[in-house]
């Protein structure tokens, strides 16, 4: 008898302890083959990119992370690196960097951040204040989840996912080969893709 409220008490421990891990779900991660970027640098290259949910902060609610995994670290000016995702009935949801782009560094804009175009009212359609880190090769944004619009927490899903660099244009570093008007890509310098869905 005392074993058994040893392991019940045992499994409710562990049970506890691993909830905090359990409100999202698995990382999703899709990966991209080395050395085939358009131009050949690997700066450019993507090798995989990952969604997932941490506690980036000590405190408060846990973090939306995106990440992108380059074969080299990456330019440091003239290109810009996006992941791309879908908010299921909300609108679109990415993270960018724009290394060196001259209007937003003469304003104080960061040369990263999340943007996303979901709902119709006031502040929506707009730059989401995260944080990003870039580590050798790996770009990591996060973005807590009380940051989101309420369509957005609402939705749970994200679809679309696609990440792409490409050569850009200096002033702000968004238009480039890759992006002209938000959906025509002629010439993404490397882009991977997948079919999936991640929901957090």
């Amino acid at each position: 008898m005392n074993k058994l409220k040893a392991l019940g008490l045992i499994f409710v421990a562990l049970s506890v302890l691993s909830a905090g891990s359990a409100q999202a779900g698995a990382a999703l991660t899709y990966a991209d083959k080395k050395g085939d970027a358009l131009d050949g640098r690997a700066s450019m290259d993507i090798v995989r990119v990952t969604h997932d949910m941490r506690q980036v902060n000590k405190t408060g609610p846990p973090s939306l992370v995106f990440e992108m995994e380059l074969a080299a670290p990456p330019q440091s000016q003239l290109a810009s690196y996006f992941v791309m995702t879908d908010i299921e009935g909300c609108g679109r949801f990415y993270a960018s960097y724009r290394p060196g782009a001259v209007v937003f560094g003469a304003l104080g804009i960061g040369s990263a951040d999340f943007y996303h175009s979901c709902g119709d009212g006031p502040g929506d359609g707009a730059i989401l204040s995260g944080a990003f880190r870039l580590e050798k090769n790996v770009l990591r944004w996060s973005v807590s989840l009380d940051s989101l619009p309420k369509a957005q927490r609402a939705s749970l899903k994200l679809g679309g996912l696609q990440a792409f660099t490409q050569i850009a244009e200096p002033a702000t570093g968004i238009l480039g080969t890759g992006w002209l008007d938000g959906t025509h890509a002629p010439a993404k310098i490397d882009s991977a893709t997948t079919d999936k869905t991640w929901s957090f």
